[in-house]
């Protein structure tokens, strides 16, 4: 039979003489002009043969007119041939999908699809749904062109067979729960094809989202997942399992798209969708190359020129942040991504632009602290702009998420005496005092800030990572409990000689971005020790020399609240301007004391960086009830006692001294490329004796350039009473005649 040519039957087609043809669908509408198209388009409805439409617009339109008005048509994929009647609904949604229908159908009718159910959920309505649509189902290891799987939880250990069983057949599967609130359909999973990931690169993912549950269930030893009640109606139920047998039919059509490749959740409580992408994961044990993260740390840290394009705000940038923003974005998501939310804090001022980016931890919780919202708990993220703040919160998030311990990194087990010159001893960095390892047992009852590690076993054989020394341009060794976040909570039970905490920790839009950014937290948390442990007073900076206009808000925003403000001068002899910025309240019965820090070659950026940070926690202090009184927003035990006690009467280091400094102060040439910035940054460690060892910790799945710079000798600002700068920079510089007793030190531990 002839073929008879039709516009695509999801277009109404309407021809208003003069104007031209209009085909208008859900979608879109197009506009076709000319006279020979206004002639010929009733006619192609898929009633009549070529021969029929030259017969009937004869003679006013030639035959070489119509053959072009059709040539053009298909060009534009806006005509179809019909060969064999289809019942029209279901062929203008195949040729919506860019499909032919006769052929679409005819593949939907003859296509085998294998039905597993993985957990408590029925299958008999799936089965019958897919049988009457001509689908033959076939029972388990059968030759089938897709397997669909229902689950009632998309972390079920079963599911793990079923995805290596397809990896190894090459054979694409639909995942699915069409039980509960919220329905979940994808992803089809397609071995060996596009960037998909594999179901071990999602269940990775979802495993860093559940905290809570991940808690409750080792307190239970209860086999996982923890079943929760069933919430659904049959409605729900019947919509999810058809929305399934759809998704079944398009793939056997041969429907494709990238977007099959994520997870689409339905909320139908609140009638909402949301689509997750899902990639694949470079290091993915099942689907890629286990080995990347080991590789790349045992490989030179090579740094190269990189133009700084971006200096508005807060640092120097080689890129954007709105293309920061744009590049990571999928990595927000609450099922496939590390940031599980991003949310800008209501603060009721709009000048203050702060967020807050919900944690993946990628581990099991073995700390209820964990699950408990505080300043420290939460990436937050802080600038001038509201894109800055927001790109702030993301790249922190990713920043502790690639700093986690996974498993996949490099190590070696070795003692120290057996690494000689290739170790490097842990006290260097972690810098505990005799004192404090004496008592050690009596402060770990009090807080993080002031946990003691036990002393260390130079004979005692433990995991170390190799890190790049940029000093002497060669790998050194730490121990890997230094390094990454939470790694002692995966090893046995034993002494603890080493413990991870965010000192050094960067992220950047390029790899000298980060280990620039990386140095800077150093020297800021070098000054602020000095400075907090020894109550030193300093001068504050004359904001007015800034002439900047931000800052001139800054200070009339902090007014209306009822806060002063001052921003002190911690510069030490590093000579990296370092500002403290220090605001308290002045009308009520507490004064909140917040502090916030931030450093940079450029003495502008890095009072901008300080104050920003005020911006950051300012929302723990915002919220004062009818009665004067504060309502503070975070449980964390420390900051309410400081917030609600101390007073600046009493702490008399947080006042400025009478001089203050002006901007002109720290005067420096301006560079243009970032490695220039980390060329001057290891000059200034290495002349005083010291060298620069950096840690690269960027994730395959994720990116985002982030690194662990160490200095050892340089100082936290938690408390890390060793002899050393704490006690010596004070005297070098002048601001005490003699150092400081450690029995004198600030008894107040920095919590921040």
């Amino acid at each position: 039979m002839d073929a008879r040519p039709s516009f695509r039957r999801h277009f109404r087609v309407e021809v208003i003489e003069g104007d031209g043809v209009f085909l208008i669908n859900e979608r879109d509408t197009h506009v076709l002009t000319g006279r020979s198209i206004e002639a010929v388009a009733g006619l192609l409805d898929g009633k009549h043969t070529v021969d029929d439409i030259l017969v009937a617009v004869e003679p006013d339109i030639p035959p070489e007119n119509v053959y072009y008005v059709l040539h053009t048509l298909r060009q534009r994929d806006l005509l179809v041939d019909v060969t064999e009647d289809v019942e029209r609904r279901a062929a203008a949604y195949w040729e919506m999908a860019g499909l032919q229908a006769q052929e679409a159908v005819a593949a939907v009718r003859g296509g085998r699809a294998e039905l597993l159910t993985v957990g408590d959920v029925p299958a008999e309505e799936l089965r019958s749904l897919l049988v009457a649509e001509g689908v033959e189902v076939t029972g388990p290891g059968e030759d089938a062109a897709l397997t669909v799987v229902l689950t009632d939880d998309y972390l079920r250990g079963e599911l793990a067979d079923v995805n290596r069983r397809h990896m190894a057949e090459r054979r694409p599967w639909l995942l699915a729960r069409t039980t509960g609130p919220v329905l979940w359909l994808g992803p089809v999973f397609q071995p060996g094809e596009g960037d998909g990931g594999c179901w071990r690169c999602l269940s990775q993912r979802m495993e860093g989202h559940r905290q809570s549950l991940t808690y409750v269930e080792d307190r239970l030893r209860a086999g996982r997942p923890l079943a929760l009640p069933a919430a659904d109606l049959a409605l729900t139920r019947g919509a999810g399992v058809r929305l399934v047998a759809a998704e079944a039919a398009k793939w056997l059509a041969g429907a494709r798209s990238p977007q099959q490749r994520d997870l689409i959740t339905f909320d139908t409580m609140h009638l909402g969708a949301t689509r997750h992408e899902l990639r694949r994961r470079p290091q993915c044990p099942e689907c890629g190359d286990a080995g990347l993260m080991a590789a790349a740390a045992h490989s030179p840290v090579e740094l190269r020129s990189r133009p700084k394009t971006f200096t508005a705000d807060g640092g120097h940038r080689s890129r954007h942040p709105e293309d920061t923003a744009e590049r990571y974005a999928h990595l927000v998501s609450p099922v496939t991504g590390v940031i599980r939310e991003l949310t800008r804090m209501d603060t009721r001022t709009p000048f203050v632009k702060a967020y807050v980016a919900g944690h993946n931890f990628s581990r099991e919780t073995r700390d209820l602290s964990m699950l408990r919202k505080g300043l420290r708990t939460q990436s937050a993220g802080k600038g001038m702009t509201d894109l800055q703040a927001k790109v702030s919160a993301m790249c922190e998030a990713m920043e502790r998420y690639s700093g986690i311990f996974q498993g996949d990194e490099a190590r070696r087990t070795a003692s120290l005496r057996e690494l000689g010159a290739d170790g490097v001893h842990p006290n260097s960095c972690s810098l505990y005092s005799d004192a404090q390892y004496r008592t050690r047992r009596e402060v770990r009852a009090t807080n993080s800030y002031s946990y003691v590690s036990d002393p260390f076993d130079e004979d005692a054989a433990i995991e170390w990572t190799p890190v790049w020394s940029l000093t002497e341009r060669r790998h050194k060794y730490l121990p890997t409990g230094y390094l990454y976040y939470y790694y002692n909570d995966s090893r046995s039970t034993g002494p603890l000689y080493t413990w991870a905490d965010s000192n050094g920790n960067a992220a950047g839009s390029s790899l000298e971005d980060a280990v620039l950014q990386g140095f800077m937290e150093l020297v800021e948390r070098d000054a602020v020790a000095v400075w907090w442990y020894n109550r030193v007073r300093r001068p504050a900076f004359d904001l007015g020399t800034f002439a900047d206009p931000w800052i001139a808000e800054f200070q009339e925003v902090y007014a209306g609240l009822g806060r002063d403000l001052h921003v002190l001068d911690l510069t030490n002899d590093l000579g990296v301007p370092v500002a403290a910025a220090v605001s308290r309240r002045v009308d009520g019965p507490t004064e909140d004391i917040l502090m916030a820090f931030g450093a940079h070659f450029d003495v502008r950026i890095a009072v901008q960086r300080a104050l920003a940070e005020l911006n950051q926690f300012i929302p723990a202090v915002i919220d004062v009830g009818a009665d004067g009184v504060t309502r503070y927003r975070f449980p964390e035990p420390d900051q309410i006692d400081w917030w609600t006690n101390a007073r600046i009467a009493d702490h008399p280091y947080l006042s400025p001294t009478t001089t203050s400094v002006p901007a002109s102060a720290y005067e420096r040439p301006a560079t243009s490329d970032l490695l220039d910035d980390v060329e001057a940054a290891r000059a200034l460690v290495e002349e005083r004796g010291m060298e620069m060892l950096v840690l690269d910790q960027t994730r395959p799945d994720i990116g985002l350039p982030v690194v662990k710079v160490i200095v050892p000798g340089l100082r936290h600002f938690w408390r890390r009473l060793a002899p050393g700068r704490l006690y010596d920079v004070p005297v070098r510089l002048g601001w005490r005649a003699e150092p400081t007793p450690e029995e004198q030190m600030n008894p107040i531990t920095m919590f921040l």
